[in-house]
């Protein structure tokens, strides 16, 4: 028996995933539907692309089966069976920043109804979806007529407001995260951390073409795929990389990166001064800790794009620190040998511990992007690899027969198990049926505060790395 289902653009929930030529139809609501209605039942399950308003109304003639990602409304239960809630869904209010109109809407006193009757805002939409009951409000309003407009996917509505064509966006808040980030929009559009609507997602199957006992079989499957860890492991690949996103993708933690990556080039530099490298050598002893480590995380997984050719931020930053470090060498020569009142080395060192953290959550991110699988093995390796790596290959060009980073140092083992301690709470909330990305941020702050506590420990108490003898 072939099940007719249907799809339209709605990542990371359903979408087209492209590499090169060849396009592959995924998303978490997707493969859930394959593994339970083909994996479990033994159904063919046939998806075709369609607008969610046509969708509903061929659920209701017939003509298509079952649909994936709805709310439960009273007006869907007329001509659809609903499936048991399999994971719950937030409505967020994206609008541009720094925005007074849609900031006095956001911020306004009263119902968001009354709010958005009494303003100018213009609202984007798309037809055939459920936004919650304040929405729903106002779209039958006369007053509303000329300041909602239709569309029938939330990318173009999305799109429509970064270019200013409508104030504010109703959308799942994963949804609009995905398509703010992709895009580069972080800068541009927000939403409120409070949700407009939140409620639990069915699957429908169509009253004129399926029965109950369908509907029963697809719980069950449901069911047998949360006891046996496919569910959530279905989630992590699909929703986490959205969820990680919206903690890291922040200015705090960009200027997180921004310090670690100088922390390690400046090292370099300090040692190539020492050691009388030129200035091509001074760049490569720069560069190699500040990207060698994300470098070869990269080549090992075998991430599409290498995170240093994803922007050019990394190597800048190395370039514009060994021509001013060169330049200050040479044009102040009190500056060419420094004496000990104005040694560098605590300072490297505190800049150091934190690029470690960073780089300790930046490793559990990567591995969670790429699926990397059990998280709990590649998200702690990724991690020592992202921080320590890039030190084993400067020592490697320098020569230097110790290897630090290697035998003594208490350094990569940190990374380690912090990345350990975030990779188990990934692992563990990927179970939960209800998303926020607040405990996640939470999560990567006590990653960041314990790794660097555990480095400036360390250093403090002179601590060394078990031998291994």
């Amino acid at each position: 028996m072939t099940l007719r289902g249907g799809w339209y653009p709605w990542e990371p929930y359903q979408y087209l995933k492209k590499e090169g030529e060849r396009r592959e139809l995924t998303g978490l609501d997707v493969q859930l539907q394959r593994e339970a209605l083909e994996g479990e039942i033994g159904l063919e399950l046939e998806l075709s692309q369609v607008s969610w308003s046509q969708h509903q109304q061929d659920l209701e003639s017939g003509r298509r089966d079952v649909a994936a990602g709805a709310f439960r409304t009273a007006s869907r239960e007329r001509y659809a069976y609903i499936s048991k809630p399999y994971r719950f869904e937030e409505i967020a209010l994206y609008h541009r920043k720094h925005e007074a109109r849609s900031e006095a809407v956001l911020q306004g006193k009263g119902t968001l109804s009354e709010r958005l009757l009494n303003s100018t805002t213009r609202l984007g939409l798309v037809k055939g979806y459920y936004y919650g009951p304040e929405i729903e409000a106002l779209i039958d309003n006369p007053r509303m007529a000329n300041r909602i407009h239709w569309v029938n996917d939330h990318e173009t509505n999305l799109v429509n407001l970064q270019r200013g064509e409508v104030d504010l966006v109703p959308v799942d808040r994963l949804v609009g995260a995905t398509v703010v980030w992709q895009r580069r929009w972080g800068d541009q559009l927000a939403a409120p951390y409070e949700p407009i609507y939140r409620g639990s997602i069915h699957a429908l199957f169509s009253k004129a073409s399926t029965d109950p006992q369908l509907v029963a079989r697809f719980d069950q499957a449901i069911e047998a795929m949360k006891a046996d860890g496919r569910y959530s492991r279905i989630v992590q690949n699909y929703l986490f990389p959205i969820l990680l996103s919206l903690t890291v993708g922040q200015d705090w933690f960009f200027a997180l990166e921004v310090i670690g990556t100088v922390a390690f080039a400046l090292s370099g530099v300090l040692l190539a001064h020492r050691e009388d490298f030129s200035i091509f050598g001074a760049f490569v002893l720069a560069l190699l800790p500040a990207v060698g480590g994300g470098l070869m995380r990269d080549l090992i997984i075998n991430r599409d794009v290498p995170g240093v050719l994803r922007t050019p931020i990394s190597l800048l930053l190395v370039i514009a620190l060994v021509l001013v470090a060169y330049a200050l060498i040479k044009l102040l020569p009190k500056l060419g040998r420094l004496p000990a009142r104005m040694n560098l080395q605590p300072l490297v060192e505190f800049l150091d511990a934190i690029a470690l953290a960073a780089y300790t959550v930046v490793g559990v991110i990567v591995a969670v992007e790429a699926r990397c699988e059990p998280l709990v093995l590649w998200g702690p390796l990724l991690s020592a690899l992202t921080g320590a790596g890039g030190s084993v290959l400067r020592d490697v060009v320098r020569g230097d027969t110790q290897h630090p980073t290697l035998r003594r140092s208490l350094y990569a083992e940190i990374a380690l198990g912090w990345g350990l301690v975030l990779s188990i709470f990934i692992d563990r909330y990927a179970q939960a049926s209800s998303y926020d990305p607040l405990p996640l941020l939470v999560a990567v702050l006590v990653t960041l505060v314990g790794a660097l506590a555990t480095r400036l420990l360390v250093m403090a108490k002179g601590l060394a790395a078990p031998r291994f003898r």
